[in-house]
């Protein structure tokens, strides 16, 4: 049944990709496989008849079955079948092949009669372009229609004169490039692009591409061309691929006269809309007329026609569409069905793959969201149930193959509810300041919760909780807080409602009688070197507990200071571990409980800042012996900001900041420079001017 399905959906798939064109298409071969086998019917139908039941019975015995030995056999036997079926009414093809090739016409006949009235003025036209050297190709349609030649250029449907033709092909025009197309009677269009031939044309090395083009346009169409040389004004026709040149008048009217000679172009016997108006007639007749048997045995033909058309269109489309089987990830699933009174324990994968063919335009427009993947899970009850995941897509020229994965497992599950207590858990108490205590129980309200859900995760609650951190708490709690349902290892169950969702929590916290919490000072002595200030101090840990009797500890109040730090001779960071100054009987501890009686004090003196204004001579770097180079002005002036302690070692070493300048590159005459001023890094400097003129001699 798999085979059936999927020849089934193969057919789906081809009828969803027709078009108006197709389906004209899909009707004409579905006729000629009709008129085809009605022929081979009418002179052996019994033989006919007994390969076609033997050809149907393999084909559904290997769709059907699954056996893979037969259905390599059946296989052989069907390709046997077909290459012999030619071979076996050959006869009978050849009878119907000949008696359409009596009956179609020719459109050469059409022209026979009306060629001879433009061939003067066709003549006339060439004898003067190649008189002027002017380049002319003129292409006279023969059977074969020029139709895809003629939307190349532009439509004209003029008389074919030979002021016309000269008047398209004079140089100045818009139309001189291209070629003339002559369908009967009429210029059907003018600046036409023609086909290039691939040979080579060894009559001349100096042809060009109007002549390629000649020959090319005569090896795909049955047509005459007419060239008259740009360079030389030599006269040229092409037909069948073949290039006659050089030709005169009386050579041309014979190429011509030869081209629409009777004995090559036989006139028709019947005309096609004939043809087609008597084929209608018959099938009309045959419909009509018939008898229930032979009825039915014609609407059994067309129905293996139709097969057949199918087969060979979908063969077709598949060579002409590129089809492709390719995944398709991060399809959405949605389950579907499911009851008010019920919930899915395990929700199933968010998202699946899916196997599809498509045609390769369609392969860039595809994405996730262009299909839909369903569990349904109506009328299902409590309990574990495998079920099929069904894709389908909003486009319809897609054919789904397979889903992955096929199925999905769900739990399904009853919706209860159940009234719980509500527990507060105390965190983070190893952060909470030592000075405090918790003074009674939490208390919240309300008191109780109800829990909904499905009853495996509703029996899996062992409390309801509210989680309140003490971290750094020096005051009682009064806050609301989210419930959470956890199990009997504290861990939390999802998939369930709560109410209320959160509730009012009160902790009680007061300070402990014998301990206080208090910042620390640090306190310097001293002053910084000169030019150096003190920034900044800081104290690690910036805060500790303060434990002792309880008088003591009021006469401390809000910090506790540490011991002098001597800042006279620092510069930069100084960083010392310095001791606290408590009263006697009282201890100092950390917020882990540890007893404290240094702390880390940072003092950070930094430099002042300061500006220098100094003056300093232009210096000109060794230069060559053959230049010699002056510079105005001579001294420049500088603004010089930065520490003071650097600055006053300027002021005393004048050659700490210097102003120069490199002439060797400098071209003869005067030239402005910008001078290079060499100072201490933590210094800015300002040059003024910014610029200095240099003045270059030999």
């Amino acid at each position: 049944m798999d085979s059936i399905t999927l020849l089934y959906n193969q057919a789906l798939f081809l009828l969803s990709n027709l078009s108006w064109i197709n389906i004209i298409d899909l009707v004409l071969v579905t006729l000629a496989f009709f008129v085809l086998l009605s022929v081979i019917r009418q002179s052996t139908f019994y033989l006919f008849r007994e390969t076609l039941a033997v050809a149907v019975i393999l084909l559904l015995v290997t769709i059907v079955l699954p056996l893979p030995a037969f259905d390599w056999l059946a296989q052989g036997i069907l390709v046997a079948i077909l290459v012999a079926t030619p071979i076996i009414f050959q006869n009978q093809l050849r009878r119907f092949f000949e008696h359409v090739a009596r009956t179609i016409g020719l459109a050469q006949a059409v022209q026979q009669g009306t060629a001879e009235n433009y061939f003067p003025q066709l003549i006339h036209a060439v004898e003067n372009m190649s008189a002027s050297k002017t380049g002319a190709l003129v292409v006279i349609e023969g059977n074969d229609s020029l139709d895809e030649i003629i939307k190349t250029g532009i439509r004209c449907n003029a008389q074919v004169t030979s002021e016309m033709l000269q008047t398209i092909f004079f140089p100045k025009t818009p139309l001189h490039d291209g070629a003339v197309i002559i369908r009967i009677d009429r210029i059907a269009a003018a600046g036409c692009v023609l086909p290039l031939t691939h040979q080579s044309l060894e009559a001349d090395k100096r042809l060009g591409t109007r002549h390629r083009a000649a020959v090319g346009v005569s090896e795909e169409y049955d047509s005459m061309v007419v060239v008259v040389s740009e360079e030389t004004g030599q006269i040229s026709a092409a037909r069948a691929g073949l290039l006659n040149r050089p030709l005169t008048s009386a050579q041309l009217r014979e190429e011509l006269t030869d081209f629409f000679d009777p004995t090559t172009h036989a006139p028709p016997s019947l005309s096609l809309r004939s043809l087609l108006r008597q084929g209608i007639r018959k099938l009309w007749h045959s419909i009509t007329q018939s008898s229930p048997k032979q009825l039915l045995i014609n609407s059994l033909f067309l129905l293996i026609s139709f097969a057949l058309a199918l087969i060979v269109w979908g063969f077709a489309f598949e060579q002409t569409h590129n089809i492709m089987r390719v995944r398709v990830n991060d399809i959405p699933l949605r389950v579907e069905g499911t009851s008010p009174d019920t919930q899915i324990v395990s929700p199933p994968l968010s998202t699946i793959s899916a196997i599809v063919q498509t045609t390769e335009d369609q392969l860039s427009t595809l994405t996730p969201n262009s299909f839909q993947a369903v569990a349904p899970v109506q009328g299902l009850g409590p309990g574990v149930h495998r079920l099929p995941v069904r894709v389908s897509s909003s486009i319809p020229q897609i054919l789904i193959l397979e889903a992955d994965p096929k199925v999905v497992d769900l739990e399904i599950a009853s919706i209860i509810s159940r009234s719980l207590p509500i527990n507060v858990n105390l965190v983070d108490q190893q952060r909470f300041p030592v000075a405090y205590q918790v003074s009674g129980p939490a208390v919240t309200f309300p008191t109780t919760a109800t829990v909904t859900g499905p009853e495996p995760l509703v029996d899996q609650i062992s409390q309801v909780q509210a989680q309140v951190s003490l971290d750094g708490v020096t005051s009682s709690v009064r806050e609301r807080y989210k419930l959470e349902p956890v199990d009997d290892e504290g861990q939390p169950v999802s998939e369930i409602k709560l109410d209320p969702a959160e509730v009012q929590v009160n902790v009680p916290i007061r300070q402990r009688v014998d301990a206080r919490s208090v910042s620390i000072r640090a306190i310097p002595s001293g002053t910084p070197p000169a030019g150096y200030w003190l920034s900044d101090l800081s104290v690690t840990p910036a805060s500790i507990t303060l434990q002792g009797d309880s008088q003591q500890l009021d006469q401390v109040g809000s910090y506790v200071d540490t011991l002098p730090i001597d800042i006279s001779q620092a510069a930069g960071n100084l960083r010392s571990q310095v001791p606290l100054d408590l009263p006697t009987g009282v201890q100092a501890i950390d917020g882990e409980g540890r007893r404290v009686e240094t702390v880390n004090v940072v003092a950070r003196i930094a430099a002042r800042q300061g500006d220098l204004a100094v003056t300093r001579p232009v210096e000109i770097l060794p230069t060559t012996s053959e230049i010699t180079a002056t510079v105005s002005p001579a001294q420049v002036d500088l603004l010089l900001s930065g520490p003071l302690p650097t600055l006053n070692e300027i002021e005393a070493n004048p050659e700490l900041v210097r102003v120069s300048l490199e002439a060797t590159d400098l071209g003869q005459g005067n030239t402005e420079v910008f001078p290079t001023v060499t100072k201490p890094k933590n210094v800015d400097a300002q040059l003024i001017p910014e610029t200095v003129l240099v003045k270059v001699e030999p």
